[in-house]
């Protein structure tokens, strides 16, 4: 089954470069297979922090993105 995910620009642009011939999802599975313990924030940031730090305009429109799709969003009914 085929997924579609959003990514910025400037996301797609660092996968492009880090994939060397790849595909996205061989890229995606490695990246998330070198991650131990997933779903444990500070593993997740560990592994993060191995990567090349973030310029500060990649952090501003990482966090306008993230903010935009959070007032976007419909709340999910608890009922």
């Amino acid at each position: 089954m085929v997924r579609v995910i959003s990514i910025s620009d400037e996301v797609y642009c660092e996968l492009s470069r880090m994939k060397n011939g790849k595909s996205f999802t061989e890229l995606l599975k490695t990246l998330i297979s070198e991650c131990q313990n997933k779903g444990d924030a500070k593993s997740i940031a560990n592994f993060l922090n191995t990567q090349e730090p973030l310029s500060v305009q990649s952090e501003r429109n990482i966090t306008e993105a993230l903010e935009k799709g959070r007032s976007s969003s419909i709340p999910r009914s608890l009922s």
